[in-house]
């Protein structure tokens, strides 16, 4: 048993080198990628207004077919509504 907390010791030894602060970068990188704001289009009839559920903001959809860039935060909850879809980044209003 003493030759596996040897080789374990060890090998938190190496993992604690530059090796660690890699991964940790990689993942900031990671991380502030997938938090981007996504677009959603309004596909409805008349006009829809919405509060973000984490953030607060108010969305207002004005019109079908008009594309309103939504925080991350909300994003999740704005896809329930069956009236919003995600769409790409022309003719954004924020």
């Amino acid at each position: 048993m003493s030759c596996c907390g040897k080789k374990r010791a060890e090998w938190l030894q190496e993992t604690k080198g530059s090796s660690r602060q890699d991964i940790s970068e990689t993942v900031d990188l990671r991380h502030s990628k997938e938090h981007k704001p996504k677009v959603f289009e309004y596909v409805g009839d008349q006009n829809l207004t919405l509060k973000g559920i984490n953030s607060g903001k108010v969305y207002h959809f004005r019109f079908p077919g008009e594309k309103i860039e939504v925080a991350y935060e909300d994003s999740f909850a704005m896809m329930a509504e069956r009236d919003l879809k995600i769409t790409g980044p022309s003719g954004i209003k924020s």
